[in-house]
C-alpha cells in the first residue's frame, strides 16, 4: 500500500479493550504495508500509550462526547494539517464525532468499524448515523452485517472483515509462570483442574452464568478453581455473588492483565459465557490458538468461529448447567481435549492480524484508497 495517502484511525475509548487491540494491530499492519497512520484518542488514554510505544504516530483531542464541536474542530485541523486521506473510525462515538468533524474540510473517504452485534438503538437514526458521510462500514462478523441490513443500511455499504488475532504470540504461552502467579491467592493441588474466563465485568458477558455454572462444576469436579480475568463495571456485584454461592476459596477475581498468552497457557478449558454483544470475539481466538478447550455460548458471532463438538462445544445463551455440563466434559476427558484443540488450532488460523489487515486494505481500495 505504498502509494496509500495517511490513514487518521479515531478513537474514542479512555481504557483498553478488544476494539483498541484492534485499532493498534491495523494500525501496525497498515503501516509494514508502507502506509502512514495517525491514531487520534483522547488524552492519557491507554492506546494513545501503546501506540507511542509501538512507534505509531498519535495525537490526544480532549472529546466530551460525539457532539463535541471543539473536538470536530481539532479533528479537522489534524485531517488538513497532516493530508489525511482516509478517516476511519473505531468506536461508535467517533462514528458521530468523526462525521461531525467533515463539515470543516473538504470529504474524504470515511470508514467506520462495528464491533458489537447490538443492534442500533433506533433505525432511523442509526442509519443516518452510519450512512452520512460514511462510506464503508466494517462489520466484524457476518451477523453483525446482517443486522445492519436489518436497520435498513443497504448491503453494499458493509464489507464483512473479522477481527485478527497474532496466533503465534498465544501459542507461546507459559503455564507454569501463570500458574505461580496466582496460586498465593488461589491454592489448588497437583490435580487442579484451572477453568478461566476473560472479559469485560459487564452484564452481558453473562459472567454471573459463569459463576454459576462453577458452582455446578464443583460439585462433580472438586480439584476444579475458577479464575475470571479483567475488570468493569460489575466487579462488587459479581464477588459478592460468587461469596453467596460458596465459591470464595475456589474462584480468583484477577482483575487486567497483560500477560494474556501465559494466562490461556495456564488454563485447562476456557469458557466464554456472554449473553450478547460479542461481535467476533478475540479471547475466544487467543483461547484456541493458545490450543486450550472451549465451551461458549452459541451467540451469532461465536458460531462463526467455533464449530460446536469441532473446534469446541456450544452451549445455549443463559443455560448454565449446559455450560457447566460442557466444562466437565472438556476436563474430564482428554482424547476429546486432544481432538478438539487440534482442529480450533487449524481454525483459527483463518484468523490472523494479517488477514484483518488484508480485508481492510480490500475495503480501502474499494474507495480509490491505495494500491
Amino acid at each position: 500500500m505504498g502509494a496509500a495517502p495517511t490513514v487518521l484511525h479515531l478513537n474514542t475509548e479512555p481504557g483498553w479493550r478488544g476494539g483498541e487491540a484492534q485499532t493498534l494491530y491495523l494500525a501496525r499492519g497498515l503501516q509494514r504495508r508502507g502506509c502512514r497512520n495517525i491514531i487520534v484518542a483522547p488524552p492519557g488514554s491507554a492506546l494513545l500509550e501503546r501506540a507511542t510505544a509501538a512507534g505509531v504516530a498519535t495525537i490526544s483531542i480532549p472529546m466530551r462526547g460525539e457532539f463535541d464541536l471543539r473536538a470536530a474542530r481539532a479533528i479537522a485541523d489534524v485531517v488538513r494539517g497532516e493530508h489525511v486521506g482516509l478517516l476511519h473510525y473505531h468506536t461508535a462515538h467517533a462514528v458521530g464525532l468523526g462525521s461531525l468533524s467533515t463539515l470543516f474540510f473538504a470529504r474524504r473517504p470515511a470508514v467506520a468499524a462495528r464491533r458489537l452485534s447490538f443492534p442500533l438503538r433506533s433505525r432511523l437514526l442509526g442509519r443516518f448515523k452510519y450512512t452520512w458521510r460514511v462510506d464503508r462500514i466494517i462489520a466484524v462478523s457476518a451477523a453483525i452485517g446482517r443486522q445492519l441490513v436489518a436497520r435498513g443500511i443497504a448491503s453494499d455499504r458493509i464489507a464483512v472483515v473479522h477481527s485478527g488475532i497474532e496466533t503465534e504470540r498465544f501459542a507461546r504461552g507459559d503455564r507454569a509462570r501463570f500458574r505461580d502467579s496466582i496460586a498465593a491467592r488461589l491454592p489448588s493441588g497437583p490435580g487442579t483442574v484451572l477453568v478461566g474466563t476473560v472479559g469485560a465485568l459487564a452484564a452481558h458477558k453473562g459472567i454471573d452464568l459463569f459463576l454459576e455454572a462453577a458452582v455446578l462444576v464443583g460439585r462433580e469436579m472438586p480439584a476444579a478453581r475458577f479464575v475470571i480475568v479483567g475488570r468493569g463495571p460489575d466487579e462488587e456485584r459479581l464477588r459478592r455473588l460468587a461469596d453467596r454461592l460458596g465459591l470464595a476459596q475456589r474462584v480468583l477475581f484477577a482483575g487486567f492483565r497483560d500477560d494474556m498468552p501465559d494466562v490461556f497457557a495456564g488454563l485447562d478449558v476456557f469458557a466464554l459465557s456472554s449473553l450478547s454483544g460479542e461481535g467476533s470475539p478475540a479471547v475466544l481466538k487467543e483461547a484456541m490458538a493458545a490450543g486450550v478447550p472451549v465451551a461458549a455460548t452459541a451467540l451469532d458471532g461465536v458460531e462463526e468461529i467455533v464449530e460446536d463438538a469441532r473446534h469446541g462445544l456450544l452451549t445455549p445463551p443463559g443455560d448454565a448447567p449446559a455450560l457447566a455440563r460442557a466444562v466437565i466434559l472438556l476436563g474430564s476427558d482428554e482424547g476429546l481435549r486432544s481432538r478438539l484443540t487440534s482442529d480450533a488450532r487449524r481454525r483459527v488460523a483463518e484468523f490472523t492480524v494479517d488477514r484483518m489487515v488484508e480485508g481492510t486494505m480490500a475495503v480501502y481500495r474499494s474507495l480509490g484508497v491505495g494500491s
